[in-house]
């Protein structure tokens, strides 16, 4: 009966913390475009468009991010496998096997549990761990040469213009481009999709098949590239094997062109496991970014110091190494998103066994020492190359704070998620929290604009160190979730149309350093929400009406900004969310209740009280033992 009871609880505790652990992995694992020969979806058959390559707009193709490409798994005869509630198993990201953890796994890890609880020693722990682990993402299985074991086939798209109506909106949502798209017309933006696991360079040979679609379907003879984070591994591997001859220009969005410290450190196994942060801090500021619970965190912190710090380190361990041994070790494109200085010790670690899988990793670090000068030789032959980038953000801040836990957290000046040094290529940020030092002098001066400061105005960033200090863009405290800042898609957009050629052509509307506001909920759902109530509502008073209008433009100000402001940012949503409510089309917002801050107030004690007591060590510990400590 408790078997069958705990089994309930978990599979909805599954369900619910599954967007949770997608989430939380997106950033850990890299991606490759399709790597199998068989993709769904479109079909490359010729598509006519009104232009013959002279509207003066080169088509984009987006190279897209880690969470934007729809993959599923098929049999051995390319029949799509279903899971227990009929469903084709796939995703965007991560494809949790929560059938195969539910029956071959939940069993033994509960039994494993109270075995540890009740004797104090680590009983199997690890054994089940790993193995959950394995089990759970045994659908993106990479073996020893570096494929996929499962067959899986992902979704590719075209043009915008060919998606169905939900694709669309669904891309929208990914990467926020419609003004750009009302620009240059749906029929010149191509939407590239690829596999999570997969070798990067065969991602190359895929896309340059791709662009010379794109170019035969639009008649022009090159393309631009607009990679997003992820998507500056495969701008690497392209440029290194088939150069810059198809390109017309590169727009980089925060993208990965010299790996993240995250994947690194997950790989050298590398963790700020430190008593105060991992028993009391940790659980607590993830579960309340992203579950909205801090309580539960601790409440989770309390049971930790039920279970042996055995049987916790053996659950970290097993749990880790079945990630690693199950789609990360294997995986290419994980190679791919390792820094460049940090490839030789990890592959000497990992992959000197597997001659296969090194020759492929091998063969993209050299496409990564060369990138430099591959961009420089493409600026040189007047392609068009620039940078978006956030900063001054550490791993543990922002909507990803899960990866405080690796060692390189409060060390690295980053958007959160990848290296400042990797998306623009060489700018000096100092760490986070603090400015470069006193008497700094930057390392480059343009000739042409001898007065010109590449220094950001807060002394956290010097520029000029980056491969291309005059086309490299800045946003100070920006989150790596660029797409929900309009100004930096303003910014993007403005470099795609030519508007903005570098950052002395027009510094008041384009600094080179902007800063960080979050205007995706105005753009998406308020100011949408506002107009519908504008067409909709026959009875609104004359003042309401005015406040509607007036609230609109407020929205619209800020989302067409080139320059970020928090405060009006937040104030236009306060305003459109207090019309909103005022005419009833939404509900206030509930006042957290008094019973859960006692609560939460009590669980914070509590999980305080034991670190301090106890450190990394369990209640059994303090009473039995003198050492008790961790």
């Amino acid at each position: 009966m408790l078997y069958f009871c705990v089994r309930k609880m978990f599979k909805g505790a599954c369900i619910l913390m599954k967007k949770a652990i997608k989430r939380a992995m997106s950033l850990i694992l890299c991606a490759a475009l399709l790597i199998s020969t068989a993709a769904i979806g479109a079909s490359a058959e010729d598509v006519e468009t009104d232009c013959e390559g002279n509207c003066g707009h080169s088509p984009v193709v987006i190279l897209p991010g880690i969470n934007h490409s729809p993959t599923y798994v098929y049999d051995e005869n390319d029949n799509p496998v279903l899971d227990s509630d009929g469903n084709h198993i796939g995703g965007t990201l991560l494809m949790i096997n929560l059938d195969g953890i539910l029956s071959d796994c939940l069993a033994k890890v509960v039994v494993s549990l109270l075995a540890t609880i009740v004797t104090q020693h680590s009983i199997g722990i690890y054994d089940v761990a790993y193995e959950t682990a394995c089990t759970a993402f045994s659908y993106q299985k990479v073996n020893d040469e570096g494929n996929h074991v499962e067959n899986l086939k992902t979704q590719r798209f075209y043009s915008l213009e060919e998606m169905t109506e939900d694709d669309l909106e669904w891309a929208y949502r990914m990467i926020p481009m419609k003004p750009l798209v009302d620009e240059i017309g749906e029929d010149h933006v191509y939407f590239y999709t690829f596999n999570l696991v997969g070798d990067p360079m065969r991602s190359a040979d895929e896309l340059d098949a791709y662009i010379d679609l794109v170019r035969e379907r639009t008649g022009h003879d090159k393309v631009t590239l607009l990679p997003v984070s992820l998507g500056g591994t495969i701008l690497t591997s392209y440029l290194d094997a088939y150069g810059h001859d198809k390109v017309d220009a590169i727009v980089n969005a925060v993208a990965c062109l010299n790996g993240t410290d995250i994947v690194a450190d997950m790989l050298a196994r590398e963790w700020n496991l430190k008593d105060e942060y991992f028993y009391h801090e940790y659980l607590a500021n993830v579960l309340e970014a992203n579950a909205d619970s801090a309580t539960l965190g601790y409440l989770i912190n309390i049971v930790l110091h039920i279970i042996p710090s055995k049987g916790v380190d053996d659950l970290l361990s097993g749990a880790i190494s079945g990630v690693l041994d199950t789609i990360m070790i294997n995986c290419p494109q994980i190679w791919a998103m390792i820094p460049s200085y940090r490839y030789d010790a990890l592959a000497e670690r990992y992959l000197t066994e597997k001659p296969v899988l090194k020759a492929k990793t091998d063969r993209f670090q050299q496409a990564r020492l060369n990138l430099e000068d591959n961009i420089l030789a493409a600026v040189e032959d007047g392609v068009k190359v620039n940078f978006i980038s956030g900063s001054n953000l550490n791993f543990s801040d922002g909507e990803y704070n899960f990866f405080g836990i690796v060692a390189s957290d409060g060390k690295v000046n980053s958007d959160g998620i990848i290296n400042l040094s990797s998306t623009t290529l060489g700018a000096k940020g100092a760490v986070p929290g603090e400015t470069l030092p006193e008497g700094y002098k930057q390392f480059y001066t343009n000739p042409e604009y001898p007065d010109y400061s590449y220094i950001s105005p807060d002394r956290t960033i010097d520029a000029s160190t980056a491969l291309l200090p005059d086309n490299t863009w800045i946003f100070l405290d920006q989150h790596h979730e660029v797409g929900n800042n309009d100004v930096v898609l303003n910014l993007a957009k403005a470099i795609i149309l030519g508007e903005v050629t570098d950052v002395h052509d027009n510094p008041e509307v384009h600094p080179q350093f902007n800063y960080t506001c979050n205007t995706k909920y105005i753009r998406r759902w308020r100011i949408p929400d506002a107009k519908h109530v504008l067409e909709t509502y026959d009875n609104l008073s004359a003042e309401d009406r005015a406040e509607l209008e007036a609230a609109i433009a407020d929205g619209e100000a800020v989302v067409n900004a080139t320059i970020a402001d928090a405060e009006k940012t937040q104030a236009a949503e306060e305003r459109l969310n207090n019309i909103l409510i005022k005419v009833g089309y939404m509900e206030p917002e509930e006042e957290p209740s008094a019973i859960d801050g006692i609560l939460e107030t009590v669980m914070e004690k509590i999980s305080w009280g034991l670190v301090k007591l106890l450190g990394g060590g369990s209640l059994y510990d303090a009473i039995f033992h003198r050492n008790y400590r961790r």
